[in-house]
């Protein structure tokens, strides 16, 4: 199945300089600690999604190094009207080694409805404040990528030389109300 990922473009606080996960270069966010708030990240305008699409499944990766987490941060997805359920964030390294870790998967919906549309326009939630006092991670990048199948396109059949007196009908049009035909579609 086809598939698309972005990294975010946009977040909702910079305290922690949250935007050096904007790529994967090695330029981490400052350290997070339990009582840093929630981050949304949005904006991951790279995702290319065609019309007609059906949407299969969402993962999120992140890259980061932790001090071992106690209980987790929390993630939730957002598809422009409803929040997913959180998921703990709790596959997280022991030591201070980076580690690329993934949530979701090919074929999860994060228990929501998706479009091309609002797959596209996807945020989500990191919660900080589940983590166990003293626990402290830092992110070199999350990406989003999406898992879709291709929706059909409709046949189209281009008619060029075919006389007028030959054509009877164009699904229930009269040929007495055919001017002209250049592309006809059939879905």
């Amino acid at each position: 199945m086809p598939t698309t990922t972005s990294f975010p473009s946009s977040v909702s606080t910079n305290s922690v300089n949250a935007n050096n996960t904007f790529a994967d270069d090695g330029t981490f966010t400052s350290t997070i600690y339990p009582t840093t708030s929630s981050i949304t990240f949005s904006g991951f305008s790279s995702l290319s999604i065609p019309s007609g699409a059906t949407i299969n499944g969402i993962t999120i990766s992140v890259e980061a190094s932790s001090n071992s987490f106690g209980v987790s941060p929390q993630i939730r997805v957002t598809n422009g009207t409803s929040y997913s359920s959180s998921v703990a964030a709790n596959t997280w390294p022991t030591t201070k080694a980076v580690t690329v870790r993934t949530y979701g998967g090919a074929s999860d919906l994060w228990g929501l409805s998706w479009t091309p549309t609002t797959a596209a326009g996807i945020s989500f939630d990191y919660a900080f404040s589940f983590m166990t006092s003293g626990r402290l991670v830092r992110f070199d990048y999350i990406t989003i990528t999406v898992t879709y199948t291709t929706g059909s396109s409709p046949t189209v059949h281009t008619v060029n030389t075919v006389a007028e007196a030959n054509i009877a009908t164009i699904k229930g049009v009269a040929h007495a109300n055919i001017a002209e035909i250049n592309t006809v579609t059939f879905d």
